[in-house]
């Protein structure tokens, strides 16, 4: 009955257009009325405040200023110019360059939004001149983008990190490969329904042309290293990082190609203090549902219920995938780690599911569902780039969702295509 009035409520009120956040904590503090009369209602706003006591989420901040940075720097232009120039002349051409260009983009912003907002804004356009459907273009666009925050820095894999108490930097290294196989799979489906429907690929540019435009990517391109490299040689913490990438960021496009204004670092600010606040507000109230899910035991309720279908650790891994999937269907990413991590984790390291590869696939499970009706707003995003009707934009996105469901096949499958990288750097 209190999972029931808990997420009952949390989903009615989402589905009725309560912002999530409020959706959250009236659903946490009904819950206490009914089975905590005698706690004061002001705990609640103790524990949303405490949540956010945490220096580490300053690193959500500043990764969204770098990304809107780099944006608004013309590192964008040049990251597909070399996409381009390195995948442009394979069957289907542009539809490689956009997943490509999402996997560079990805290095920087973190963001899935982003990632469809920037990529989109110049691929959807030129596909469309080049002869492919803006249905396929937009399809294409919105489901790449879920590589954005697979791949490092990624905003979701900061918030796992403090809702599992799990290290960022292991989790970034985590999301590197399964991000490559994503985009992998992708680029498969994109040359199947190329050579179906005769899409067009460009010419082959030579290696001159690929090393040109690398070289100008490259200032771009080092963000990553920059990020990973200090959080894992000990040089910088995560936070620590993510003030180097801002003023890396406003230096490269300020003063190294010149594209970058005040007005835009203005802008810039605006657009990262909006995403840094829908971060912080939905982290805070996870700490209010994750203490009542601790009180109710709701975590050792969820665990009687699964193991009471079955044992075997793969069985249970893939059951809570399954939920997984059905929530990102119908709430924001985010919203979805306040409910999965607090609730499945303990029974997943129960069973001895590595909590980093079960981070990288709740992540990437709940990207999926940014992709697909009815919240998916990936697919509102792109449809209203290319022009096109939602519903268009949903059926050419099917076969791409089959490999996005294959890619996490591979990394549960797999664990090693996971974890290789972070047992590596922790010596395990």
């Amino acid at each position: 009955m209190a999972i029931t009035i808990l997420l009952g409520s949390m989903i009615l009120l989402a589905l009725a257009g309560v912002r999530l956040v409020f959706a959250i904590l009236l659903a946490s503090a009904l819950t206490l009325l009914v089975y905590r009369p005698g706690i004061p209602l002001e705990v609640v706003a103790q524990l949303f405040l405490s949540g956010l006591d945490t220096f580490l989420l300053l690193a959500v901040a500043f990764f969204f200023l770098a990304g809107e940075l780099m944006n608004r720097g013309g590192v964008t232009r040049r990251m597909i110019d070399f996409a381009s120039a390195c995948v442009g002349h394979i069957r289907g051409g542009l539809g490689h360059v956009n997943v490509v260009s999402s996997i560079f983009f990805s290095g920087i912003s973190g963001s899935a939004v982003a990632d469809t907002a920037a990529v989109g804004s110049v691929l959807i356009p030129a596909m469309e001149r080049m002869g492919f459907s803006r249905g396929f273009a937009a399809a294409i666009t919105q489901t790449s983008s879920v590589i954005g925050p697979i791949i490092p820095p990624s905003i979701p894999m900061i918030v796992y990190a403090v809702l599992a108490q799990q290290s960022v930097g292991e989790m970034f290294l985590a999301g590197i490969v399964p991000g490559l196989v994503v985009g992998l799979c992708l680029m498969v489906v994109v040359y199947m329904i190329a050579r179906r429907r005769g899409y067009p690929a460009g010419t082959w540019p030579g290696l001159a042309a690929i090393a040109r435009t690398g070289l100008s990517a490259l200032v771009a391109l080092l963000t990553p290293i920059i990020i990973l490299g200090g959080i894992l040689g000990g040089v910088m913490t995560a936070t620590e990082a993510g003030a180097v990438a801002v003023a890396y960021a406003f230096l490269v496009g300020r003063f190294w190609f010149r594209e970058l204004s005040w007005a835009d670092c203005g802008s810039a600010l605006v657009a990262a203090a909006k995403g840094t606040s829908t971060v912080l507000v939905i982290v805070g109230a996870s700490s209010v549902f994750a203490w009542i899910v601790a009180d109710l035991k709701i975590s050792t309720l969820a665990s009687e219920l699964i193991f009471g279908i079955s044992h075997d650790p793969f069985i249970v891994l893939c059951l809570v995938m399954v939920f997984t999937l059905l929530i990102g269907l119908f709430m924001d990413p985010l919203a979805g780690l306040v409910i999965i991590v607090p609730v499945f984790l303990p029974t997943m390291q129960e069973i001895g599911v590595d909590p980093i590869q079960f981070g990288v696939l709740v992540v990437l499970n709940l990207m999926i569902g940014l992709t697909t009706p009815p919240v998916g707003y990936l697919i509102y995003l792109s449809a209203y780039i290319a022009r096109e009707r939602p519903e268009v934009v949903i059926r050419e996105s099917l076969p791409f969702l089959a490999a996005l469901i294959a890619a996490l096949l591979i990394c549960i499958v797999f664990p090693a295509v996971v974890l290789t990288l972070p047992q590596l750097y922790s010596g395990g």
